[in-house]
């Protein structure tokens, strides 16, 4: 009798046993479907993030390339057959009319300011009775007028120029 009620016994810790272990199984494999789960999400997200990447990129790429082909974002003079002016470095060329240059910068005012006063005080300086300008003798331009309209981040820059011999624009 005494191994019978010892079997029964080994029995009863058997199936407790063996229940404990289905218990841990079934809590690792909630574990294991949930963690799949995450690797899941995780793997939807890392795709979205690649994607707005690439995005980022191609915009950035695009906005670049039309930079290069700027005539003036990356130089700082603006030249064509009339004219040589110095501008300054990241102004973006919007128009030349013959008369009036157009540029769009994103450089603050006071840099511009003195950055054309640095430039205007190495140029000679013509009273012509009631206007006056500045004469650039190796490119023969004269500059009439240098404007700067301060918007909010761009500022937009106009030059006024003419080509020709400085006596002849002052008897004009």
């Amino acid at each position: 009798m005494a191994e019978t009620s010892s079997n029964t016994k080994n029995l009863r810790t058997g199936k407790k046993i063996k229940k404990i272990e289905e218990k841990k199984i079934n809590k690792i494999n909630k574990q294991l479907r949930k963690v799949s789960a995450d690797k899941e999400k995780i793997v939807q997200i890392r795709k979205k993030r690649r994607l707005f990447e690439f995005i980022i990129i191609l915009i950035l790429f695009f906005f670049m390339l039309i930079l290069l082909f700027n005539k003036t974002f990356f130089n700082e003079k603006y030249e064509t057959s009339k004219i040589k002016i110095n501008i300054p470095l990241l102004s973006f060329f919007i128009s030349d009319n013959g008369n009036e240059i157009v540029l769009k910068t994103l450089r603050k005012s006071d840099y511009l300011e003195d950055y054309f006063d640095s430039y205007l005080s190495n140029l000679v300086k013509y009273n012509c009775g009631i206007y006056g300008f500045y004469y650039d003798k190796n490119t023969n331009t004269a500059i009439y007028d240098i404007s700067i309209e301060k918007n909010i981040a761009i500022k937009t820059i106009k030059i006024k120029y003419a080509n020709g011999n400085a006596d002849l624009l002052c008897d004009n």
